[in-house]
């Protein structure tokens, strides 16, 4: 018979080893010998939320079985090139499927540049955090820190790529009034964050309610921006049936000029821009310090029926134009791309060949706007199957081995409706023209696109936060610097890639308003979700030993960016843009030196009571 008091000191010692194992960091498990980490790495749960579709812990330790410190090294380079592949598959989901639907949803809810920024633009590039901030690896870590840093590093970098590639003019009291929103945001979040020590639900929709607040301000400012353009067609042609001085008149027209200028949103020929600049090398890089002139506007409607002929066969070059949907690389830019574009059109080719295997591009600059019937069709069974696939086995977190496992239960049953969908569309459509319907599409490739990009976005970071592990570098410092440039490459691309081709106001209303959108709404939500920010001394982990040093150069970031706005009489110039880079700089250099302890950091040291 088993002795009572012995099995009840065994429970006592496992209890208290799984409390250490919880409480135990993985950057301990880095500091063990390389036969004890597969072990470790299976029990600390701080290793079990490090991952997203890969566990990379076991997969180092006991798949690849890394026993001295060169493998290691080397494994981390691998990881840098995986970064990077995620890296441009981010770029190729934004360029080709993300930035074409985005400004065709813009156009057809009739918004405006600034409108679409500050709500599509800035919801699809905050999208990924949102949904991060609710994941696992989210649950107890420094998410003020995260996300204010990811702001800061938004607006420096992303806001000065624009303001160097593009310079422009700025809309001067919408940039005003966003700014300072953003001021508002992160003062009531670190207020509601230290007000009690901890965060409640009621203090969460208070958060959420400032983006209301906002969206309902931007909605009311085009409103009453439409209605002063009506208005002033009236008085222009008042004016000129009246005997009015000249002056007056060319000064309406004037003043009318600008407002119709905020107020259009058209779809560029972004192609036509390219032939023209075709012998550039530098085309196929960011920084490119030429004047760019703005595109012409697409004709979307001659676009669309460019090959139709009702004279043609409903299924003329079926199959011809599928395979020519599948070449990942387009002739025309190919023949254009000089030798170094070329490498980079090889090097993106097997990404871009699995992304068009099953997301529908739908762009009114492409003749019958991307339409390719059969391909098409095959993408209405595809394209669901895939994505509810992904996202179910995210959220089912089940793994096997060192990947997770996919859940089909879901998913399984979507060709019971996407396969006769599909061969009604097959039937119906014609090859020579895209259908009426052609534009339900787009819902695929957006929707398909922010799952894209959260899944690149969430694999950046566990795989940043891995490399900072392994060298010894704290959470925090990792979260700021490699993961906040990380996340914010899907801002940078998108909005850079805007800004070339003539949606400028667009790209810089998201740079402000999706920052604003992270710091009130992911941050609520997250606080909604999240019970562990309602115990006492929630705001210590909440806060970060960083998150002073990011609140107080998110500050200096807007007081600076007024300030340049202002002095410049809100022209966007490359010193701009320098000046912006600079303050990332010396941001970077300041987190180094706290983190090496050069500097101590602004936040107070924590004193605890003896007693």
């Amino acid at each position: 018979m088993a002795d009572p008091v012995n099995k009840l000191n065994w429970t006592y010692l496992d209890q208290e080893f799984y409390t250490y194992l919880k409480n135990m960091s993985c950057l301990t498990v880095m500091k063990l010998p390389y036969e004890r980490r597969c072990m470790m790495a299976r029990q600390v749960l701080d290793c079990q939320t490090i991952i997203n579709l890969f566990n990379y812990f076991k997969m180092m330790y006991c798949a690849f079985h890394i026993s001295d410190k060169f493998t290691e090294i080397s494994v981390m380079v691998l990881f840098c090139l995986l970064v990077i592949a995620f890296l441009l598959l981010m770029t190729l989901t934004i360029d080709v499927f993300f930035a074409p639907a985005m400004k065709i949803i813009s156009m057809k809810l009739h918004m405006n540049e600034y409108l679409a920024g500050v709500t599509l633009l800035a919801f699809g590039n905050t999208c990924p955090d949102l949904i991060a901030n609710l994941m696992p690896i989210r649950a107890d870590a420094p998410i003020f820190t995260i996300t204010v840093g990811n702001s800061l590093v938004i607006i420096l970098l992303s806001g000065g790529m624009v303001c160097f590639l593009k310079p422009f003019k700025m809309n001067g009291p919408s940039t005003i009034r966003d700014l300072l929103f953003l001021l508002l945001s992160v003062v009531t979040l670190r207020s509601i964050i230290f007000s009690e020590g901890n965060v409640s639900i009621a203090e969460a929709v208070q958060l959420i309610s400032i983006y209301l607040s906002y969206l309902i301000i931007n909605i009311l400012d085009l409103l009453l921006l439409r209605y002063t353009i009506k208005k002033l067609r009236k008085e222009v042609i008042r004016l000129k049936t009246s005997p009015a001085t000249e002056g007056e008149i060319s000064e309406k027209k004037r003043l009318l000029s600008e407002l119709e200028r905020d107020d259009e949103l058209n779809i560029n020929d972004t192609k036509q821009l390219n032939r023209t600049q075709s012998g550039s090398i530098e085309k196929g890089f960011f920084f490119n310090t030429k004047q760019r002139i703005r595109p012409q506007v697409v004709n979307h409607v001659a676009t669309r029926t460019i090959l139709y002929n009702v004279r043609n066969p409903k299924n003329l070059f079926l199959v011809t134009e599928f395979f020519e949907s599948l070449n990942p690389i387009d002739m025309e830019e190919w023949q254009l791309a000089g030798w170094c574009q070329r490498i980079i059109l090889i090097v993106r080719s097997p990404l871009y060949f699995f992304l068009i295997l099953f997301v529908p591009v739908v762009d009114y600059e492409k003749d019958k706007h991307g339409w390719s019937k059969l391909l098409n069709c095959t993408q209405i069974i595809t394209n669901p199957f895939i994505m509810i696939t992904l996202v179910h086995s995210s959220a089912s977190n089940e793994y096997y081995a060192w990947y997770i496992v996919p859940n089909l239960s879901i998913s399984m049953w979507s060709p019971c409706v996407t396969v006769p969908l599909a061969t009604v569309v097959l039937i119906h459509s014609r090859t020579d023209v895209p259908p009426f319907y052609h534009i339900i599409f787009i819902v695929f490739s957006f929707i398909s696109s922010i799952v894209i990009i959260w899944v690149c976005a969430s694999e950046m970071e566990v795989l940043t936060s891995i490399v900072g592990i392994v060298f010894n570098l704290s959470g925090n410092f990792m979260a700021i610097t490699v993961g906040s440039v990380a996340n914010a490459m899907a801002d940078i691309i998108a909005n850079s890639n805007l800004a070339l081709q003539g949606y400028e106001k667009m790209a810089f209303a998201a740079i402000i308003g999706g920052p604003v959108f992270a710091i009130v709404v992911t941050m609520g939500v997250s606080f909604i979700f999240n019970e562990k920010v309602r115990t006492a001394g929630a705001a210590f982990w909440l806060y970060g030993e960083h998150g002073e040093n990011c609140y107080l150069f998110l500050m200096i970031t807007i007081i600076a960016t007024l300030w340049w706005c202002l002095t410049f009489n809100f022209y966007a110039r490359r010193s701009a843009g320098i000046f912006m880079w600079l303050i990332f700089v010396i941001f970077i250099i300041y987190c180094c030196g706290v983190e090496w302890d050069i500097v101590h950091e602004f936040s107070k040291d924590q004193f605890f009571n003896p007693k």
